[in-house]
């Protein structure tokens, strides 16, 4: 098992409860000015972690389709949220 960098998430999930809590946390307004900049920082890494996530699993979700009798991959269609 390959070890984990500090501060690197293992799934998805895991980083989104982390930012949520991390969210929480400055929205609770109980945090001291650099304990909020520390908050905000983290919650910047953990979105951009999440944001590669999600960029490198569309790279892996390939649509299969029949071209002339030969099974050829074709990227998903982009779908705006």
């Amino acid at each position: 098992m390959a070890a984990r960098k500090k501060g690197e998430i293992k799934t998805f999930e895991e980083g989104m409860a982390l930012l949520s809590q991390v969210v929480d946390q400055l929205e609770s307004g109980g945090l001291s000015l650099e304990a909020s900049f520390e908050a905000y920082e983290r919650g910047m890494i953990l979105g951009h972690q999440l944001e590669d996530m999600l960029n490198k699993g569309e790279k892996r979700m390939r649509q299969l389709t029949e071209k002339n009798g030969e099974v050829a991959e074709e990227p998903l269609e982009e779908v705006e949220l």
